[in-house]
């Protein structure tokens, strides 16, 4: 039976709205369901916390995927050859368990090698090529859109690239929070694991998780993530309940042909002492917003950034700029949407695009940027930043309106995850 992309979106969205953000609109696209057939579901060992789930979700939504029972479930738990590179990898970590002294030592033992990495994309070309059910899976994933830059891939090839994200992502824990190799941002997203804290990751990877090649790996890097006390991509979610929940509401009832535009986002300024909660340049990004937002220029303002400066700070930006909205500047509640995980300005403009989308607000419309005069000049020359950061430019167009503006037009690439960032992926 053939079903058209689209609503086969929206069915989807609606039932994974409980725990994921989605998207609203995607070109039309026909697959053939195969028939159900009768199936042995193999018990899937341990079960992820929600909040183990929602990291998943974020940085592996591969693998989020292939948790969820099903047909692809069942095949990639039973293949014989994930099972053997599993094992090699469970005797590896067996003998680091036994030997190692350090946290350096056990990441190093926990990489997926070169080797290890074709042999499973080899694997799953296969399976893909060979296996109606786990092609099908190929079409949910890309309906989703978790991985957009590779939606024009054949089948194949988008497997192979998605698979080679999941083992970056794995890669890039073992090495910062365990082995202490340089982040991209060392100020505020290095390691903080101490020599007393080894007991605690050895007691971790010691749990088996049981079922499918990749478990055991997933449980480790999410618990080189806990150990490091790092929780700030599983923080606030789902973004259209708790702060957001009334401008999510009110979302459904905007007239939007009475507005110019879309949102008017703000990127955080974070201060650079201990205790501070908000800095003077974040209230000035705030104050121009407000005027804009005055001159009906968008029905919504978008308070953008984590919990970045300085290391480990307990304030988060975007919930800080919010309280200052609506305490000292008058703007309502359900006109103020946070977004609380950005940790630079380029994910700024990318999440809010995916709150954009969230929202249901009109693709065509377009976003402004508020911001200083400083910021918004690098914002307007910041696409080969995009390049080498996470890979693509997640908009379709950006320009500088004035000094202190800029227009940008939203892409669903957007949605793109980024391995190299399980802080906010």
């Amino acid at each position: 039976m053939k079903l058209n992309r689209k609503i086969f979106a929206i069915g989807l969205c609606t039932g994974l709205m409980a725990a994921t953000m989605t998207f609203a609109q995607h070109k039309s696209k026909h697959y053939h369901k195969p028939v159900a057939k009768p199936r042995t579901t193999v018990p899937a060992g341990i079960t992820f916390t929600a909040t183990q789930q929602v990291q998943i979700r974020k940085s592996f939504y591969f693998l989020y995927m292939l948790e969820r029972k099903g047909e692809p479930h069942d095949i990639v738990q039973k293949d014989a050859v994930f099972n053997a590179i599993a094992a090699e990898r469970a005797a590896r970590l067996q003998s680091a368990l036994s030997t190692c002294t350090d946290a350096a030592c056990l990441g190093e033992a926990l990489e997926w090698t070169p080797g290890e990495t074709s042999r499973v994309g080899d694997e799953f070309v296969q399976l893909v090529s060979n296996n109606s059910e786990m092609a099908e899976m190929v079409q949910r994933l890309k309906v989703v859109n978790r991985y957009p830059v590779y939606n024009e891939e054949n089948d194949t090839a988008y497997i192979r690239k998605v698979w080679g994200d999941v083992v970056t992502g794995m890669n890039h824990i073992y090495g910062v929070y365990l082995q202490g190799d340089r982040p991209r941002y060392p100020a505020i997203d290095s390691i903080s694991l101490q020599a007393a804290d080894v007991p605690a990751v050895k007691t971790g990877l010691q749990r088996k998780a049981g079922g499918a090649f990749y478990r055991q790996s997933l449980l480790a890097a999410l618990t080189a993530l806990e150990v490091n006390g790092r929780d700030e991509a599983t923080r606030y979610e789902p973004l259209y309940a708790g702060d957001n929940t009334a401008a999510f509401k009110s979302a459904r009832l905007i007239n939007w042909n009475a507005y110019k535009y879309s949102v008017i986002l703000v990127p955080g300024a974070g201060p650079g002492k201990k205790g501070q909660s908000m800095d003077s340049v974040g209230m000035y990004r705030c104050k121009l917003a407000v005027a804009a937002y005055n001159s009906k220029l968008a029905p919504y303002i978008v308070v953008s950034g984590g919990h970045v400066h300085p290391y480990k700070t307990p304030f988060c930006e975007a919930v800080e700029m919010k309280k200052y909205l609506v305490a000292k500047l008058g703007i309502p509640d359900s006109a103020i949407i946070i977004e609380p995980h950005a940790r630079h300005t380029t994910t700024n403009i990318r999440n809010t695009e995916r709150l954009m989308y969230l929202f249901n607000m009109p693709a065509t419309k377009p976003g402004l940027i508020i911001t200083d005069q400083m910021q918004s000049l690098m914002i307007e020359k910041m696409a080969p930043r995009f390049m080498k950061e996470i890979g693509y430019v997640p908009y379709k167009e950006l320009e500088r309106v004035d000094e202190t503006t800029n227009r940008f037009l939203p892409d669903e690439k957007a949605w793109q995850e980024d391995p190299n960032d399980p802080l906010d992926p």
